[in-house]
């Protein structure tokens, strides 16, 4: 999202907990069928901003358990998880976004192996040689607790419902009634009819990217 539009976001984020009582963390795994219409405004909230292009949604699906972390890894799977990151960034807010100004991120805190400071010199390495754009606009990446960040609170439940339909839980009979309309409202919302596939090339709102990992 724009830098100038997180502070109102924000706002709008502590109304929505003011209005619903919704003190705790927002999370996919936190839905419950007693709070069923609190997420679904949520994800009403998120796709008013994403449609109005105020804010973007991109990611990579991938099946873990297909990852050779001791042929590609050097054993490690959180090098694995550094370059997923390096690859959504690169290809997708990268390329979208950095054109047009300063590029600063964070991501959820986790104990991690890899330095996020080696990560961000990549990638301003590749915008300049791969889209030409140099000054270096990645200016920071930084872990954030998401227990103290709605954004990325907002953020993991889109995702969330993404991973469910994309796994097919949305279908499955006995599930949690709660999650499985959220996850089918995410998909409604989107405009894709399936995330099985990657959404279209000319899609620049809201993408899902299947990554196949090597062989």
């Amino acid at each position: 999202m724009r830098r100038d539009s997180i502070n109102r976001i924000l706002a709008d984020m502590e109304a929505f907990r003011d209005r619903f009582t919704m003190t705790k963390e927002l999370k996919w795994t936190k839905i419950t069928d007693a709070k069923t219409e609190e997420y679904k405004h949520l994800v009403d909230y998120f796709f008013a901003l994403n449609k109005a292009d105020q804010c973007q949604f991109h990611c990579i699906v991938f099946d873990s358990h297909k990852w050779q972390h001791g042929k590609y890894n050097d054993g490690d799977r959180d090098v694995g998880l550094s370059k997923l990151y390096y690859q959504v960034l690169h290809h997708k807010f990268g390329k979208l976004c950095g054109p047009h100004g300063s590029l600063f991120v964070r991501v959820d805190r986790r104990n991690s192996s890899t330095s996020l400071e080696d990560l961000r010199r990549m990638l301003n390495a590749a915008m300049a040689r791969d889209h030409k754009i140099r000054g270096n606009p990645w200016k920071v990446i930084e872990p954030e607790d998401s227990k103290q960040c709605d954004i990325l609170q907002l953020n993991d439940v889109i995702l969330g419902a993404v991973c469910a339909v994309r796994n097919g839980r949305h279908l499955l009979e006995g599930g949690r009634e709660s999650k499985k309309l959220i996850a089918k409202h995410v998909l409604e919302q989107s405009g894709m009819s399936s995330f099985d596939y990657d959404s279209p090339r000319s899609a620049t709102r809201f993408t899902v990217w299947n990554m196949r990992p090597r062989t």
